[in-house]
């Protein structure tokens, strides 16, 4: 009865979005599928797919033999009308219309019946749906439950020979649940109709002839594989049965007296156009809205990441001067560390690049500073502390003094961090600049004692926080 072929869904974007792919299976007349699986896995889309409201990127849907996608919209949405009843994962009810009229309106529509038989049947099935007492609400006055029987009621009022519901007791509650449940159940039996359940519920899918497993927008059919039910435990349905088999049965003086509130003229036409395009609409807001909580999962899962190297990058990793000493000539040996603090995992330093900088009047000009070793190693594993040395040569005359006698020196240090030896995709740019006062190779100690109060020896290098 029901035979997909291949069938598979894609989204465009600023990233491709496979929400179904590679979906086949067959479902003979008469039998019930429940497709199961996470949130996000593509069990709406399929269904959607299913039904003919939203196209395929691939594959195929045949029903009865038929290709729902070889046809043109205007034969898709005849033989989606009645061929094919819907209850979606809301009520959808149209709120200015009565619960009669919202479920007599998909009758009207195909035209298969005139107006007094569509309420006929109409007022029968609420009255068997439980619903009797309330035939004149609107959807404003009807409870939850009562919604998604109206919309249960409709998706019958055409006999259709496939029934499709997504996810049909959402936001119930436990008990409004098993009597839709059962409900659904109980028709599908009574009438041998084909039911395709999109569900989370594992008591409705361990009632289905088969369970299609969605996992990230692919499927396999798998058999039941949850435990039977303990004696007793099962709903006895044999009570309903009668019940059902009355609901299309109308009998003609009932039809005869059926006051019926929509005309015959503008309504149908009406009528018409909501029903075809209605269904499409909430389809694609739907999707747009998955879509759109998909996308914006995804940016927040960025985000986070990148909170995460931020934090491992500028606070894990502690970066400053540990020492600067005389060297030969005019140099000093320049000693830089780096320390993972948390030591929980290792971090990856691509070889960084320090540039010296000694303040002339405002500005500030570059001076040599190069590695002491030239073989250091391009990517390092901090794990602890890691000390590397340059060598510095401020060969300056004219430097600011802002300390008698001392340059005013700026240490520029670029690093590239990441978690991994191989980045990939976080990697993270860090930029440090360390400031210190730095005596001259040929300072006159007792000259800088007379102008700056020190307890010993004027030392070679003061620290100074970043400005």
């Amino acid at each position: 009865m029901l035979y997909v072929r291949e069938l598979g869904k894609q989204y465009s974007g600023e990233r491709l979005v496979e929400a179904v792919s590679d979906v086949s299976f067959e479902l003979e007349r008469g039998r019930f599928l429940a497709i199961v699986g996470r949130s996000g896995s593509g069990k709406s889309t399929l269904l959607a797919m299913i039904g003919g409201i939203s196209r395929p990127t691939c594959g195929s849907v045949c029903i009865d033999g038929k290709d729902q996608w070889a046809l043109t919209d205007t034969q898709r949405a005849d033989f989606r009308n009645t061929r094919i009843g819907f209850v979606f994962q809301f009520a959808s009810l149209l709120p200015t219309l009565r619960a009669i009229d919202n479920v007599a309106l998909p009758a009207l529509v195909g035209g298969q019946m005139d107006f007094q038989e569509a309420y006929a049947r109409a007022r029968k099935l609420l009255e068997n749906v439980g619903l009797n007492q309330r035939v004149d609400a609107y959807p404003g006055e009807l409870s939850g439950g009562e919604k998604r029987r109206v919309a249960i009621a409709r998706a019958l009022i055409n006999s259709p020979e496939l029934l499709l519901a997504d996810e049909p007791t959402a936001d119930l509650d436990e008990a409004t649940e098993e009597e839709i449940l059962n409900l659904l159940v109980d028709v599908h039996r009574a009438f041998q109709l084909t039911l395709v359940v999109v569900t989370h519920n594992k008591t409705i899918a361990a009632r289905a002839d088969q369970i299609l497993e969605m996992r990230a927008g692919g499927g396999a059919m798998s058999p039941v594989c949850w435990p039977a039910a303990e004696p007793g435990a099962r709903t006895d349905f044999s009570a309903q049965s009668e019940r059902v088999k009355g609901i299309f049965a109308s009998p003609a003086e009932l039809v005869a007296s059926e006051q019926v509130p929509l005309g015959a003229g503008v309504e149908r036409f009406l009528g018409r156009i909501v029903l075809t395009v209605l269904p499409i609409l909430f389809m694609v807001w739907g999707s747009n809205a998955a879509l759109a909580f998909y996308q914006r999962s995804m940016i927040d899962a960025r985000i986070a990441q990148r909170q995460a190297l931020e934090d491992m990058a500028m606070r894990e990793l502690r970066a400053d001067v540990k020492a600067i000493t005389l060297g030969a000539g005019k140099t000093y040996k320049l000693s830089l560390y780096l320390r993972n603090t948390t030591g929980r995992q290792p971090i990856y330093v691509m070889a960084p690049t320090v540039r010296g900088f000694v303040q002339v009047g405002s500005s500030w000009q570059e001076v040599p500073l190069k590695p002491a070793q030239s073989s250091a190693p391009q990517v390092m594993k901090i794990t602890g502390e890691q000390v590397l040395d340059y060598v510095l040569e401020p060969d300056l005359q004219d430097f600011a003094q802002l300390i008698p006698y001392y340059m005013h020196v700026r240490l520029s240090n670029d690093l590239l961090v990441s978690p991994r030896s191989e980045p990939k995709d976080d990697l993270i740019e860090r930029n440090d600049n360390y400031y210190v006062y730095l005596k001259p190779h040929d300072a006159d100690d007792r000259a800088i004692l007379a102008k700056v109060k020190f307890p010993g020896r004027p030392p070679v290098w003061i620290p100074m926080p970043p400005h």
